[in-house]
């Protein structure tokens, strides 16, 4: 009788867990900074299939899923919403930097731009010059350079970035990329598109 009580505990325990909004899914609401300014992180919420990225722009293996996520979204649609989040390795000096740069251009309807162009440019900004680089990204795409400058070294975008790290320390996130889908933590990321679909797919099942 007793295990069988344990059995059903576990399982109501297994199901809550499963069924309820994890703290990641939650954590996808809206920042809103000091000053008033709430960034949109996540164009599609009511997605089934909702995918978080911890991710640091100087790091190689982040640049590395950026086709692999791009595929995704193109053959998934509005089933799926990926939300890259910040997080910012100590071990890279220019990924702060990099990070605020993406957040100045979401400022300005420009963030898809400018996340591309960073981890398009990665080799080259991680050898120094990165501010200089990424303003000129920004002028590349149309944005407002002045006002970009001002906003990339901005207490703001800093407290964006600090914000979405301190939410992976608090998960656990001790490197990049670290990926959630629908909550649960993938230990042991896919190398390939078709890895990812695997688990996109169950989800949906």
């Amino acid at each position: 009788m007793f295990f069988k009580q344990l059995s059903l505990l576990g399982f109501i325990v297994l199901f809550v867990t499963a069924c309820g909004p994890s703290e990641v899914q939650r954590s996808s609401s809206q920042i809103t900074t000091s000053s008033g300014y709430t960034p949109e992180i996540n164009l599609n919420p009511d997605a089934p299939i909702q995918i978080v990225k911890f991710s640091d722009y100087q790091c190689p293996a982040c640049k590395f899923f950026v086709p692999i996520e791009q595929k995704l979204k193109e053959d998934y649609g509005n089933q799926v919403s990926i939300v890259t989040k910040h997080f910012p390795l100590s071990m890279h000096p220019y990924a702060h930097v990099a990070s605020r740069s993406a957040e100045a251009a979401r400022k300005q309807g420009k963030y898809k731009e400018m996340h591309d162009k960073i981890f398009e440019g990665q080799e080259v900004w991680s050898k120094g010059n990165a501010e200089r680089l990424f303003i000129g990204y920004a002028e590349e795409i149309g944005l407002d350079t002045e006002e970009f400058t001002a906003d990339m070294n901005s207490a703001e975008m800093n407290q964006i970035v600090m914000e979405q790290r301190k939410e992976g320390v608090r998960l656990g996130v001790n490197s990049t990329p670290t990926f959630y889908i629908n909550g649960i933590k993938i230990e042991s990321n896919p190398q390939t598109y078709m890895g990812f679909k695997v688990l996109i797919d169950r989800e949906l099942d």
